[in-house]
């Protein structure tokens, strides 16, 4: 809690003076209101961690500074729900309905003796990644961290993988 009345009195005048505008600078970019609820909220939790140094800036220095960081703090959220759209529409057809587990989804698209064999001829360092990034749905870095690899070998491993499923799966349809 803000222990300095002065840190508090110049916080509440920020909050007075920019919530309005970060939040509408915010909705601006991703036009969702409750993303710009939150990035409002992110903003000023930021300012209040810096409430030090945005004391020493001149009013028209501290403005800039509070609306480039809402400004990219909305932009951040922007890419996300752009990268989680387009995820999105790979990943399930127009006319199907996303299913809310993973497991379900998965089984549907693969039966477990397929999934056998598939991971049977796959090594174990690409069924690793293949798992951790595709079913499991964690990301590069995550993988890498676990793997304690490099994510430029995670993404390779995964390509490597995704053409090796690929084959199988595709030479299962020619045979059957």
């Amino acid at each position: 809690m803000i222990k300095d009345v002065s840190n508090e009195h110049f916080f509440e005048e920020l909050y007075l003076e920019y919530e309005q505008k970060i939040y509408f600078l915010a909705y601006s970019i991703i036009n969702n209101e409750q993303q710009a609820e939150d990035i409002t909220q992110d903003v000023f939790e930021q300012l209040f961690e810096q409430l030090s140094t945005l004391k020493t800036y001149d009013s028209l220095t501290r403005k800039k500074y509070i609306l480039r960081i809402s400004k990219n703090r909305a932009i951040d959220y922007y890419r996300k729900n752009k990268v989680e759209l387009n995820y999105k529409e790979n990943l399930f057809p127009k006319n199907e309905e996303p299913v809310n587990n993973v497991e379900i989804y998965f089984d549907s698209l693969i039966s477990e003796e397929q999934f056998n064999r598939v991971t049977a001829n796959l090594k174990d360092s690409y069924l690793n990644v293949f798992m951790y990034r595709i079913y499991y749905g964690l990301s590069g870095k995550e993988t890498a961290e676990l793997m304690n690899i490099r994510v430029d070998t995670v993404k390779k491993q995964l390509e490597r993988a995704k053409k090796k499923v690929k084959e199988i799966l595709e030479g299962e349809l020619k045979d059957g």
